[in-house]
């Protein structure tokens, strides 16, 4: 496959991505009973790690929304021939996936012993993300090369076409 084709699916898939792991975590339940509310995370005594499971939603929201815009970026400069979307894309993904992995690995050392499955799934769906977007990205960073070279050399080629009157004037003199 080509690297403009290659940088359409991730793109699309990025898109796609980012809003199912935003409802994904949006929806995630932290508490379970009605009445006797149970935790699924330690009391810790890090002032970080407390942080990010109380503001978790927020968190995901404001990754989230970077993300949903440098993939609609992509998107719109693989269509208008512009090196700089894939160049964001590429620094945005590579941010968004480190930052990911490290709230990630804080969640699942403040998980109750009883959820630490949990935490495994956590894990298991960050690494697959993040390959699926690490797998791309060699292939956007070559698109956003090539369009900067040359922007023309991915459009359509557009072929100057004589008409047939010009071509009978000519074999007549």
């Amino acid at each position: 496959m080509n690297p403009r084709k290659l940088s359409l699916i991730a793109g699309i898939f990025s898109v796609l991505n980012t809003i199912q792991f935003l409802i994904f975590d949006l929806n995630q339940l932290t508490q379970i009973g009605y009445e006797d509310s149970f935790s699924i995370y330690l009391h810790t005594k890090s002032q970080l790690v407390s942080r990010v499971v109380t503001s978790k939603d927020s968190i995901s929201i404001s990754l989230s929304l970077p993300t949903f815009l440098a993939s609609c970026f992509l998107l719109y400069c693989i269509r208008t021939n512009i090196y700089v979307g894939p160049l964001v894309y590429a620094l945005w993904i590579t941010a968004y996936e480190l930052a990911s992995f490290s709230l990630v690995l804080l969640v699942r050392g403040a998980i109750k012993e009883q959820f630490k499955e949990l935490s495994y799934l956590y894990l298991t769906l960050q690494i697959s993300r993040m390959l699926l977007h690490f797998f791309c990205l060699p292939f956007v960073v070559k698109l956003a090369y090539t369009l900067y070279k040359d922007p023309r050399s991915l459009g359509k080629v557009h072929r100057c076409r004589t008409s047939s009157i010009s071509m009978v004037d000519r074999k007549l003199n």
